[in-house]
């Protein structure tokens, strides 16, 4: 299901650099200049930092973005 949000305002794994998609098969930028962007939250791939599948929609603390 693709959801709609602002990249600089959400700590979201689909854009974050630890979350191994070098495709960026989960997102699609929606505004790219106002920083929206749609992500696909059904998708699963492995979290780089801590070694485990995580969901596209999750977040953590250590979140640095992909996309700036």
């Amino acid at each position: 299901m693709l959801r709609s949000t602002n990249i600089r305002s959400c700590k979201i794994c689909a854009f974050c650099k630890y979350w191994y998609d070098p495709a960026n098969t989960a997102i699609i930028p929606q505004n790219i200049k106002g920083g929206f962007w749609q992500y696909d939250d059904t998708i699963w791939n492995i979290c780089q930092l801590y070694g485990t599948k995580l969901r596209s929609g999750m977040g953590c603390v250590k979140y640095i973005p992909k996309i700036t």
